[in-house]
């Protein structure tokens, strides 16, 4: 038993040695280019200052002011120079076999890992991780397939042909939709074959989500879909009035605060230094690192969203990854814990993820954080553990890697900046919290949501490249279904189709209505997406729950938008499962498949998904839901 304790402490010794040796390389490394920039800097500033003024003040500057400075003396780069190379011959001794080819190659990897750690915030890199792949790419192909066009000379791609194939689906289940009675009034049947459309554009992707929510307020006012509380029809200036102001509410403007927060929280390293203090505290016990990032993903996803948090967390554990041996069973652990483990904290606050932002919608009156908290919180832990005892059955990383290398925490100094982005959040999620009780002074959360645009904003803690960052298609995709949501409700369609539902389970239990539209939902977030599960079908089990004989509409609603987190079976699945997929290893090889999401992503989803329709439904019964 003490022997195991003694190569414990040697392997943690080692491991602490090996880490101290790379941090003192990246010191050195950053030290040395410090100094050749700085004499570059001189050297180009004197040659322009020579060619404007047409003088010769360069080599007179250079030989009696820089070289005799103490950085930039021969001497001194000498020394330097010698540290670098002592540094590379103990680190290739104790750790490659003497090679320093191989000790300077992993040395420099982490120096590269260090550089763009540094200069880049979560939120940059989440938006262009965003952007260049459109949220629907998952992995760049390798090979593009052309078709030729029948009788012509055109050949194109297999991307456009499919879009192009998609495009006309939906065209042609919105004609024949228009043409067919199937409710037996004009505005439900034109509305059904909108939200047919609809959800055919959202499901195949054929435009990119947020270009078919722009569509969408366009086609209700032409096809006179909108209904004034009387049963007629709207005029086209008043259907475009209600439209708009169904695009823009309270919680549209609570989205954009969490933006806001997340923006902050990550710009000045907050998010990182807090994620990086927890995990130099798990250890070097793969079973503790896993539980520790799973952890740090679920809690950041509440404040950052579960869009940017996964960036985040693979950005810190990088160094962890890139030490490990080849085909190590940690890696694939790892991520996949992390995307899990995201997808799960989806559900854990309103603004945790787009589906939530939706669901609140039709919550009435709004939940607010701590009711949300006080439903969501058991539901994600409890699914959180089950997830990392799960991945530790599937993948046992202590098998073939029993000790990582140690997270060093961040050691920066806290800022003045950083102690008030922390107040400012701390006092808006305070609010949020009771903004049932202040109701009466505030209105809406919206309201509330104003406090950290206007501060942050104001006294220029984010700037103009920021607001630029924000996730502007999420916000034009939420808006596309609210106005999608309204027109539906107007039309009478909703409910309409709600009373047909009603017929077949009204005599059903309510805990049983919601476990039937926790798995259909279940089903559509994992093969479609999260935010177009609650897009589609949030609204509809918010109308069946007010025609029950019994109403019970929150708790069904809430049910539902919990679920459409807990779809996670598949790459496509949720923001999280497509950012893992496409992390690779140094060899160019993704660190997880689809295999990997199907063995431990949908028992997690099933689980979850149980969790949510029994111990959900109980919390929400008890605080009369």
């Amino acid at each position: 038993m003490s022997l195991d304790r003694d190569d414990d402490f040697l392997v943690e010794e080692l491991s602490d040695l090996r880490s101290q040796l790379i941090l003192l390389y990246i010191s050195l490394s950053e030290l040395e280019s410090y100094i050749e920039l700085n004499r570059t800097a001189f050297e180009k500033i004197l040659k322009k200052y020579d060619k404007v003024l047409e003088g010769n003040l360069k080599e007179q500057y250079i030989n009696k002011m820089v070289n005799e400075s103490r950085p930039f003396m021969p001497e001194t780069m000498n020394v330097l120079k010698g540290q670098l190379a002592r540094v590379e011959t103990i680190f290739a001794n104790a750790f490659c076999g003497g090679s320093r080819v191989i000790a300077l190659r992993q040395m420099k990897s982490h120096l590269r890992d260090q550089v763009t750690f540094e200069r880049n915030t979560v939120w940059k890199d989440m938006v262009r991780q965003e952007r260049r792949n459109h949220d629907t790419k998952l992995i760049e192909p390798t090979e593009v397939k052309t078709y030729k066009v029948p009788f012509t000379n055109f050949q194109l791609d297999a991307s456009i042909l499919r879009q192009i194939f998609c495009v006309a689906l939906s065209i042609a289940a919105l004609i024949i939709l228009l043409c067919v009675d199937c409710f037996g009034n004009r505005q439900e049947n034109y509305c059904f074959a909108l939200l047919i459309f609809s959800a055919i554009m959202w499901a195949t992707e054929a435009i990119p989500l947020y270009a078919t929510s722009c569509l969408i307020p366009f086609m209700i006012v032409p096809l006179k879909i909108m209904c004034n509380p009387d049963g007629s029809v709207m005029t086209a200036k008043a259907a475009a009035k209600a439209t708009f102001s169904a695009m823009f509410s309270g919680t549209i403007m609570m989205l954009l605060g969490g933006f806001a927060l997340a923006a902050a929280l990550s710009k000045y390293g907050i998010a990182k230094a807090f994620a990086s203090h927890v995990l130099s505290r798990a250890g070097t016990r793969p079973m503790w690192v896993l539980l520790a990032i799973m952890f740090v993903s679920g809690f950041l996803s509440m404040f950052i969203s579960n869009v940017a948090t996964p960036v985040l967390c693979f950005s810190l554990i990088d160094p962890i990854l890139r030490t490990l041996p080849d085909k190590s069973r940690v890696g694939p652990c790892l991520i996949l814990g992390i995307a899990l483990s995201s997808c799960i904290g989806g559900m854990t606050s309103p603004i945790s993820s787009p589906q939530n932002i939706i669901t609140i919608q039709y919550v009435n009156p709004n939940p607010g954080w701590g009711i949300w908290f006080g439903v969501a919180l058991p539901v994600a832990i409890l699914s959180m553990f089950i997830c990392w005892g799960l991945l530790l059955l599937v993948f046992k990383p202590a098998s073939d890697t029993p000790h990582l290398n140690t997270v060093k925490p961040a050691k920066e100094k806290i800022t003045w900046q950083q102690v008030f982005v922390v107040f400012i959040t701390i006092a808006t999620i305070a609010l949020w919290c009771a903004e049932s009780s202040i109701e009466y002074a505030m209105g809406d959360t919206g309201i509330i949501a104003t406090i950290p645009l206007f501060v942050f904003f104001g006294v220029g803690i984010l700037n103009k490249e920021d607001l630029h960052n924000f996730l502007w298609s999420v916000v034009v995709l939420a808006q596309g279904g609210m106005a999608l949501g309204n027109a539906v409700t107007s039309s009478g369609l909703l409910k309409d189709i709600a009373l047909r539902l009603k017929d077949g389970i009204a005599d059903l239990p309510a805990i049983a209505i919601l476990a039937i539209f926790s798995f259909l939902i279940l089903v559509f977030a994992t093969f479609v997406s999260h935010t177009v599960a609650a897009l589609i079908i949030v609204p509809i089990v918010q109308e069946v729950g007010r025609n029950l004989p019994v109403p019970r509409p929150n708790l069904l609603v809430m049910g539902a938008g919990l679920a459409c987190s807990a779809g996670m079976g598949l790459p496509v699945s949720g923001y999280p499962n497509m950012s893992a997929v496409m992390l690779e290893d140094p060899s160019g090889k993704p660190y997880v498949t689809t295999k990997h999401f199907i063995i431990s992503g949908i028992p997690t989803s099933i689980i979850s998904t149980v969790l949510i329709f029994t111990l959900g439904y109980g919390i929400m019964s008890a605080i009369g839901y």
